[in-house]
């Protein structure tokens, strides 16, 4: 008996670990994937070249392709700027008033393959669990003994506990049944 319980604790730890592990892979993903937050405020380039000479900016972060700048002021504000095209006088300035200057890398654009496999792998992915819900609850409804109330109390498992109780019946109760009734 006690080895029959053994067996049942390494399955339930199995089962912990994978739900873990998909919970943390998801965290992962809702982290990496959320937005940066965004500047509220917006000034004209004359109303930045003026906070410039006003010794109001702290920083600036130009992006790669040199439109667009997002200015933090002495008070930790983030204003976004768009650039003049080409302005040669733009980095003396920020020099000459001790600005530090910082360029962003370019930003990660997805083209639409790889924006489509984004979409497609979540659907992939409940695609699958649907077809094993399907299958394990068709293996339990044509498998399980007919007599006592085993049968409906696992499609009734089944079916209201989804993914999670498809799993439970996989790894806890078809191993048993195979044991017991060989099919």
């Amino acid at each position: 008996m006690k080895a029959l319980s053994l067996g049942y604790t390494h399955r339930w730890i199995k089962v912990i670990q994978a739900i873990l592990i998909s919970a943390l892979t998801m965290a992962c993903l809702i982290t990496s994937c959320a937005e940066k937050p965004t500047t509220t405020k917006t000034w004209d380039y004359s109303q930045f070249i003026q906070a410039i000479e006003q010794d109001q900016i702290v920083t600036v972060t130009i992006e790669s392709d040199r439109n667009l700048a997002i200015a933090t002021t002495q008070n930790g504000e983030q204003i976004r700027i768009d650039l003049l095209p080409n302005d040669p006088a733009l980095i003396d300035t920020l020099t000459q008033n001790n600005i530090r200057i910082r360029v962003a890398p370019p930003a990660a654009r997805f083209s639409y393959p790889e924006s489509l496999i984004w979409l497609l792998i979540p659907s992939l992915i409940s695609l699958a669990v649907l077809i094993f819900w399907i299958w394990v609850l068709i293996d339990c409804a044509t498998k399980e003994a007919s007599e006592g109330n085993t049968k409906i109390a696992w499609i009734l498992i089944i079916l209201f506990a989804s993914g999670i109780g498809a799993l439970i019946y996989v790894v806890f109760r078809r191993p048993q049944r195979l044991r017991e009734l060989g099919r």
